[in-house]
Order: structure tokens, then sequence, then C-alpha cells
């Protein structure tokens, strides 16, 4: 890796007219800041250069996402293939593995020319455009050169009134990188984002606040009781991990005893990826948000869900779930496995497990036939034995009837 990472370096400089030397000078400028996002105290013995480390991260993680963005890549090391490209993605994601982010953004506004502030493909149009028209719209651009003429007097500190007010050219850069988490969805205005562990956490939570409680999530049953007592589970096309809960809803008989319920899940995807990012964004959010702490509190509820295969089972088959790591029972440890230690002192689905348990307590005749089918329907063996025994029973009674009739006569 550290091969790619100078390869990507050497790419880099090529395109910005800035030498290493004032890039590093830019990072010493801003170490105090960088050295306050992480905890406790790095090492810096003599032969250390900590400016040289951090620029040689940043350039690669820049230079990745400008060539991810092209069409056609034009890229022979990483992104040629698609398994190396995934495992650089997910290593980004690591907690340990984190650089500021207002330190790629500033470098990259500091480092890259006027026209290079936007993707690659909108400078090329943008560069067709300005050929056409021979001239600039001064109420949309304060200064701007041709790409191609080198000059060291630009002043990169002028943008379009447009791009202020729009996001971020390199926030567009690493959406698009990591488009298999954000599936269409942009950073909210006002949100901050503090590292890519932190990007991906904001992909992965649901787009509208919740409400939280002091309260953590009740004791509730797995999927196969719920299934049991008329609970549906059913897919809530949104983006992000969210659980909701529908109302009951009656049956003609309008009887507590015959009401059913929808629960609403997200689709989650379990691959084999999804382990470590989880545990990532999770261990994120003990630390920086105890109390909104999303990705947890889904995964609690889930754990609730989730006892044996047979709930893994009933999540697939009712569509709310998609295996690709191959055993439902891998999928069923993963998710017993994924809270531990976890605290759940506050909950955003207090009132979905509430409403699930008290659901299930009104729900006797349900449960009761669930009973009767577990033991006498299992499957098609034992099935047809019940059915079986039950017309010999019948006869029987029928034939005993007829005979104590006969004697009466």
């Amino acid at each position: 890796m550290e091969n790619h990472k100078r390869i990507y370096c050497e790419n880099f400089f090529t395109g910005t007219l800035k030498s290493k030397e004032e890039l590093k000078s830019f990072i010493r400028d801003r170490q105090g800041k960088i050295l306050s996002c992480y905890a406790g105290t790095i090492n810096q013995g003599d032969n250390f250069d900590f400016s040289e480390v951090i620029l040689v991260d940043a350039l690669f993680i820049i230079q990745l996402f400008m060539m991810d963005s092209e069409n056609p890549k034009n890229d022979y090391h990483i992104l040629r293939s698609r398994w190396l490209r995934k495992a650089v993605e997910q290593d980004l994601v690591l907690l340990e593995n984190q650089l500021p982010y207002f330190l790629l953004q500033d470098l990259y506004n500091f480092a890259m020319p006027v026209s290079c502030f936007y993707p690659r493909n909108e400078v090329q149009a943008q560069e067709r455009e300005n050929r056409q028209q021979r001239c600039f719209d001064l109420d949309k651009i304060c200064y701007c050169l041709p790409c191609c003429r080198r000059s060291h007097h630009r002043d990169h500190s002028v943008l379009t009134v447009e791009a202020a007010k729009s996001v971020h050219p390199f926030l567009k850069l690493t959406c698009e990188f990591f488009k298999s988490y954000s599936k269409g969805k942009s950073v909210r205005i006002g949100v901050t984002i503090k590292h890519f562990t932190d990007l991906v956490r904001h992909f992965l939570c649901p787009a509208e606040e919740m409400t939280w409680v002091d309260t953590p999530i009740k004791n509730i049953y797995d999927t196969r009781k719920l299934k049991a007592v008329g609970v549906n589970f059913r897919l809530l096309q949104e983006v992000g991990f969210v659980i909701k809960g529908d109302e009951s809803h009656d049956c003609n008989f309008n009887l507590a005893c015959f009401t059913s319920m929808d629960l609403k899940l997200t689709l989650i995807c379990v691959k084999d990826e999804i382990e470590c990012v989880v545990r990532n964004v999770m261990a994120l959010e003990q630390f920086l948000y105890p109390d909104s702490a999303y990705i947890c509190e889904y995964f609690l509820f889930m754990d609730k869900l989730v006892d044996t295969v047979e709930d893994v089972n009933l999540l697939i088959e009712s569509g709310v779930l998609v295996n690709k790591i191959g055993c439902n029972e891998t999928v069923a440890n993963l998710i017993n496995k994924l809270c531990v230690q976890i605290m759940d002192d506050v909950s955003c689905y207090g009132g979905v497990s509430g409403q699930l348990n008290k659901h299930y307590g009104i729900s006797f005749w349900n449960r009761h036939v669930a009973i009767l089918k577990g033991v006498y329907l299992k499957d098609l063996w034992r099935g047809s034995s019940t059915i079986l025994g039950l017309f010999v029973l019948v006869f029987s009674i029928i034939g005993t009837m007829k005979s104590l009739e006969h004697n009466l006569i």
C-alpha cells in the first residue's frame, strides 16, 4: 500500500502548482489543530516527520477520490481491481485510520487550481463552454484562468457565488467514493463531518430526527413469536437503518384477540464487510453520540428480534434482510454479537418495543393457535398425521353414536 501511496502522490503533484514544501508548510501551520482531534498523544521522535506522514496520506486520499470520479477511470492501480478498491474503502472507514475532514477539504482548496475545484468531468465541460463564449460571466465568476495556463499569481481565495452556496466539490467527490453507503443521500445543510467514519454514520442514520427517551428498549419477543401473533414484517423504503411500527389493524370481527400489526424495517444487506463497518460506527457513537446512537439502537433492536436461525429465515422471507455471506446461522451469530458491551440507557425505539409487547399480550388467540401449529402442524408429515388422526376421531365418534342409537332402538 505504501507503494500505491507514493504513486498517487506523484500523480497529484503533476496537477497542482503547489510544491511539496508548500503543502508541508500548510500542514505544519495547522499541526496543533490536527493533533487536538486525536485522543492521547502522538510520539514524535527525532526521525518522525509529522507533516510528511499526514501529507502522504492526505494526498493519496484526494488523488484517489479524484481518479474515482473520472469516467472512464484512468487508474491502473487500485481502481482497476474491484476487490482492492473495496478493501481500501473499508480501510478508510476504520476509526483508527481517520484524518480530520477539515484538513482534507482545506488542503484540497489550497493545492488545486481554481478550475480543479470541481471534478474533472465538470471542468472539461466548463472549459468547452469557455472556449465557445470567449468571455466570463463576472456575476458568477470573479476570477478564473484556463487550466492549461500556469501562473503563480492565481487568487485561490475567490470562488463563484454559486459554488460558495452549493455543496463543496471535495464533499461531492467523497460522497461519490462512498456511494455504496450514501445510496444517493447527501449531507444535510449545517452538518459538520468530522471524518469518514462520521460520514458513513451520517448516511446510515435516519433522514429525520427521532424522539429519544431515557428508557432502554424493553424485552421484546423474537421474530418467530411475533410472527405467530400476527406481526407482519414489512420493507421500509428509506435509506439507512430505521424501524417503524404501524398501529394494530383489527379484523372484521373487531376483536382484540384477532388484531395484526406491521413492523417496518429498512433493508439490511448482510455482506462480508458489514461487521467491520458497523462496529466502527457503533464505537464512534459510544464516544461522540451517546445520546443519539441511532446505529447502536437499531442493532440492539435487531438483537431482540433475532435469537435463532429460524428468526433470520423469517426476516429473509419477509424481504427485510438479505444474506450474502452464506449460512443463515452465521447471520444470527453476527447480529447477537454486535451489541456486546453496548450501552442502552436511552432509546428511540422505546415506543415501538412497547407497542409490540402490548400487541403480544392481547393476541392470546393467535398465540395459542401458534402453539397448536408448532406442536401438531410443524411439518408435512406431522400435519398429515394430525389430520388423519382427526378423521379417525370423527369417524369413531360417529360410529359410537350410531351404535348407541341402534341399541336404544
